[in-house]
C-alpha cells in the first residue's frame, strides 16, 4: 500500500507509441480517421462522424492543444446529445488533466456525470477518487473510492479500487475497515507479487490495529498464496516475522503445498526442507505423489542425486500424473549417468539403455496422460537420433506432431540426423531425410530452412534446374531472411512472388466493447488489464498489443501481436500491414541508435535488430547470466571496452544508460565483425554464443561456405538467434528507412 502522501501510480505516457497507434489507424473502430490538426475556431463545426471527430480531439491533446480539443469535444456533445458522448468527453479530458497533474480540473470533469452508458462507471469513480485526493479532498475521495470498490459490475481494476479505498480508510484512521477491504479483494488477485503486496499491507494494518487474528490470516496468505515473497529482502521485517510465526503453525498438508511451490520457484533448499519434515503418510493421499516428486527435484537441484532417485522411487503406480512424471524423472537420471563422460551419447539400441527405453515406451500408451506421453516420445526421439536410427526417430516425430502440432520440439534431433549425412557428403540421403521432415514441419521458418538445404542437396546431386527453382522462391522473400540472402547468391534475379496481404485482423464485437472504449480514451493500463480478463482470441491479443505498446511494455506487446498475426517475425511478414509490424519492431526514444552505429561503421538496422532481440528496447533488462541493458552486455565485456570506447573508467551505471550501453554494444559487435573478416552472420553468432566457441567452429570448418559453417554451430539457440537478428534487420530497413 502506498503512503498517504504518495502520488498514485498512473500509466507511463509514451507520446510516440500512442500517437502512432492512432494515426496509423490500427485502433480500427476506435478512431476511424486520424484527421489533421489544423487551427480551429472558438466554436468549431463538427461532422456527424463522431468517431472521426473524437479522434481529432485525441490528436489535439497529443499535440498539447487542450483548449482546442475541449472545444471539439463540447461540439460533439452538443451535436450528439447522448450520455455516452458526455462520458467519453469527460473521461478523455480527465485523462489528459491527470497526465499534466491538473487534479482539480480532472475531478471537475469526472464529477456529475455517469460513465455507465459506456460500461466504465467503476473506472470513472476510481479516477475521480484519485483526482479528489490529490486535489486535497480526501473525504469526497473516500466516497468515490467506496463507489468503485462496491460496484456490482465486474472490472479488472477492482483490486486497485480496493487499494485506493483501503488507503483512504487508513488516512481516516479506520484501520480494521481498511484491512477488511483488502481481504475482500484478495481472492480476485492473480499475480503472486500483487498477492504479496496486499498480504503485507494487511499485516501492517493488522499490527497497527492490534488485530492478532487478522495478522495471522494475512501472514498465512502471504506464505501460501505468494510463495517465497516472505523471504525477499524487499519484504519488510514485520512481514517476515509474521510469516515465520505463521509457518510454524502450518499443517502437514500446507507445508507440502508450500514446499512444492518453493521448489518450483527455484528455492530448492527451503522447499526440500519443508517437504522432508513430514512423513508421506501425513500428507493427503492426493498430494503424496506430487510432494514426493517435488522433493526429488529439489534434492537433485541440491546435487543429491541418489537421494533424489530414492525419493522418486517411493511414488507408487497409482495412475496419477505424478507417477508418470516420476518415471520420466528416473529415466532422465539414468540417461544422465550413461552420458556422463561418454564421448558419444548412447543410442536407443545400446544394451545399457534398453531398460530405460522400455520404461519410456510403456509411457506412450493411449491411457497415459498426454503431457507424460509427449515427454516419453521426446526422450525416445532423442535416443533414436543419438543412435542415428532415422526410421524410428521419424516415427516418434510423427506421433509428436500428431499430438501437439507442428511446434514439436522433435525438429532439432531430426534436423541433426539430416545434417550429419550432408556433412559426410551423402547429399541424396540428407535430402530424403529433409523431405521427410518437411512433411511434418510446415511452420514458415523451419520450412524455409529445410527448403534451402534441400536445394543445396539437389545442387550437389547435379539437379541444378530443380535447385534453382527452389532458390528462386526462397530469394523472393520480403523481408529477406538468412536463407533468402544465401539463395540470392545462387540465382541472378529473385522472382517476385505475388502473395495476398494478411487480412486486417481488427474486429469489433460486444466482447471487446469495454477494452475498445478504454483504448480510445487513452486509458491504456485499464485497457490492458481488461483485455487480460478475456478468453484467448485474436481480438484479445490485438488489443493487448495496442495497450501494452502504448504503455511502453514492448516485450509484452510483441508477444501479443505475434500470437495474433503469426506471419510477423517470419519471411512472410511482408504480407502484414506495416502498422501492425511496427508493434513488433519498436524503436528507441530519440532515435539515437543509428548515430551509435555510424560512429563505428556498423549497419544501423543490424544494431536495432540486435537490441530488439536482446532486450526489446528495455534499458533496465537483466538476464540470469548477468547481461545488462539494451544490448545485454556482460559487465566484464563492458569493462574491457570502457577505456578505449568511452575514454572513461568503467562504472556499472554505464550499462543502464541507454546511450552509453548502445555505444559499448555497437563497438563490441563491430569488433566481432572485424574479427570474422566482415561476416555479420558469424559476428552475431559470436555475440550470442561467445567468440571463443565460434572461432573454434570457424577454424574447424575453414574453407567451407558460410552457410555450411553457420549450420555447423552446435548451439541451436545461437543459430536461431542469428536467424532472428538478420530477419529483424531487414524489417527495420523496410519499416524505418
Amino acid at each position: 500500500m502506498r503512503a498517504a502522501s504518495r502520488k498514485p501510480k498512473l500509466e507511463r505516457r509514451l507520446l510516440s507509441p500512442s500517437t502512432l497507434l492512432i494515426r496509423l489507424g490500427i485502433l480500427g473502430v476506435l478512431c476511424a480517421f486520424a484527421l489533421g490538426g489544423a487551427a480551429l475556431a472558438d466554436i468549431p463545426e463538427v461532422s456527424s462522424d463522431y468517431d472521426g471527430e473524437f479522434a481529432r480531439a485525441v490528436d489535439l491533446l497529443e499535440e498539447g492543444k487542450h483548449a482546442e480539443a475541449e472545444a471539439v469535444l463540447e461540439a460533439i456533445r452538443k451535436s450528439a446529445r447522448l450520455p455516452s458522448w458526455d462520458a467519453r468527453a469527460a473521461l478523455l479530458l480527465a485523462v489528459d488533466d491527470a497526465h499534466h497533474d491538473r487534479w482539480a480540473e480532472a475531478a471537475d470533469h469526472l464529477a456529475g456525470i455517469s460513465a455507465a452508458p459506456i460500461g466504465l462507471e467503476p473506472y470513472r469513480q476510481l479516477r475521480l477518487a484519485q483526482a479528489l485526493e490529490l486535489s486535497g479532498k480526501p473525504g469526497e475521495a473516500l466516497e468515490a473510492a467506496r463507489g468503485a470498490f462496491s460496484s456490482e459490475a465486474a472490472f479488472a481494476f477492482r483490486t486497485r479500487a480496493a487499494a485506493e479505498y483501503a488507503h483512504l480508510l487508513e488516512r481516516a484512521g479506520r484501520l480494521r475497515e481498511a484491512a477488511d477491504a483488502l481481504k475482500q479483494a484478495f481472492p480476485s488477485v492473480s499475480g503472486s507479487s500483487e498477492k504479496a503486496e496486499l498480504a503485507i499491507s494487511r499485516i501492517r494494518l493488522g499490527l497497527a490495529a492490534h488485530d492478532d487474528a487478522g495478522v495471522r490470516e494475512a501472514a498465512r496468505d502471504l506464505l501460501l498464496e505468494a510463495p517465497g515473497h516472505d523471504s525477499l529482502s524487499s519484504t519488510p521485517a514485520f512481514a517476515r516475522r509474521a510469516a515465520t510465526e505463521a509457518e510454524a503453525r502450518l499443517t502437514p498438508a500446507e507445508r507440502g503445498r508450500l514446499g512444492r511451490a518453493l521448489v518450483a520457484a527455484g528455492d530448492a533448499k527451503r522447499g526440500t526442507r519443508l517437504l522432508s519434515r513430514d512423513l508421506p503418510s501425513g500428507w493427503p493421499a492426493g498430494d503424496r505423489g506430487a510432494n514426493l516428486l517435488a522433493r526429488a527435484r529439489g534434492e537433485l537441484a541440491l546435487k543429491k542425486e541418489k537421494a533424489a532417485e530414492s525419493t522418486a522411487a517411493l511414488i507408487g503406480d497409482d495412475g496419477s500424473p505424478a507417477y508418470y512424471d516420476a518415471v520420466l524423472f528416473r529415466a532422465d537420471l539414468a540417461l544422465a549417468r550413461l552420458r556422463r563422460g561418454a564421448e558419444e551419447p548412447p543410442g536407443a539400441s545400446d544394451p545399457r539403455v534398453l531398460p530405460v527405453r522400455r520404461s519410456l515406451e510403456a509411457l506412450t500408451a493411449e491411457t497415459v496422460p498426454v503431457s507424460s506421453r509427449r515427454g516419453a516420445r521426446e526422450r525416445l526421439l532423442r535416443l533414436f537420433a543419438d543412435g542415428d536410427d532415422f526410421e524410428n526417430a521419424i516415427v516418434q516425430a510423427r506421433a509428436l506432431v500428431k499430438e501437439e502440432g507442428a511446434g514439436s520440439e522433435g525438429f532439432e534431433p531430426i534436423w541433426r540426423m539430416a545434417w550429419k549425412l550432408y556433412s559426410s557428403g551423402d547429399a541424396r540421403g540428407a535430402r530424403e531425410r529433409i523431405e521427410a521432415a518437411a512433411a511434418l514441419y510446415p511452420e514458415v521458418s523451419r520450412a524455409r530452412r529445410l527448403a534451402y538445404w534441400r536445394a543445396r542437396c539437389l545442387e550437389a546431386e547435379g539437379r541444378a534446374d530443380e535447385a534453382r527453382r527452389v532458390f528462386g522462391e526462397l530469394a523472393a522473400a520480403s523481408p529477406a531472411d538468412v536463407y533468402a540472402q544465401w539463395a540470392r547468391t545462387r540465382v541472378p534475379t529473385p522472382a517476385k512472388l505475388s502473395r495476398p496481404e494478411v487480412r486486417d485482423p481488427s474486429t469489433a464485437t460486444a466482447a471487446f466493447a469495454r477494452v475498445d472504449e478504454l483504448l480510445r480514451l487513452r486509458m491504456f493500463a485499464e485497457a490492458s488489464a481488461e483485455a487480460r480478463t478475456l478468453k484467448p482470441s485474436r481480438g484479445r491479443d490485438l488489443r493487448l498489443a495496442q495497450s501494452d505498446f502504448a504503455l511502453g511494455r514492448f516485450p509484452a506487446a510483441a508477444l501479443a501481436i505475434k500470437r495474433a498475426i503469426p506471419e510477423i517475425g517470419t519471411a512472410e511478414e511482408g504480407r502484414v500491414p506495416d502498422a501492425w509490424r511496427r508493434i513488433y519492431y519498436p524503436i528507441e526514444e530519440g532515435g539515437f541508435l543509428p548515430g551509435r552505429a555510424s560512429e563505428v561503421g556498423l549497419d544501423p538496422a543490424v544494431l536495432r535488430a540486435l537490441v530488439r532481440q536482446e532486450s526489446v528496447f528495455d534499458a533496465t533488462a537483466k538476464s540470469r547470466a548477468g547481461a545488462m541493458g539494451l544490448t545485454q552486455l556482460m559487465p566484464a565485456t563492458a569493462k574491457s571496452l570502457a577505456k578505449s570506447v568511452l575514454r572513461a573508467r568503467y562504472r556499472r551505471a554505464f550499462l543502464y544508460d541507454p546511450g552509453v550501453n548502445a555505444k559499448l554494444g555497437a563497438a563490441y559487435l563491430k569488433r566481432l565483425v572485424d574479427e570474422f573478416d566482415g561476416s555479420v552472420t558469424m559476428a552475431l553468432a559470436a555475440y550470442n554464443g561467445g567468440p571463443t566457441r565460434i572461432h573454434r567452429v570457424a577454424r574447424e570448418n575453414a574453407g567451407r561456405p558460410e552457410d555450411e559453417v553457420f549450420e555447423t554451430i552446435p548451439l541451436y539457440e545461437t543459430r536461431d538467434y542469428v536467424r532472428r537478428v538478420l530477419l529483424y534487420a531487414e524489417s527495420y530497413r523496410e519499416l524505418y528507412p
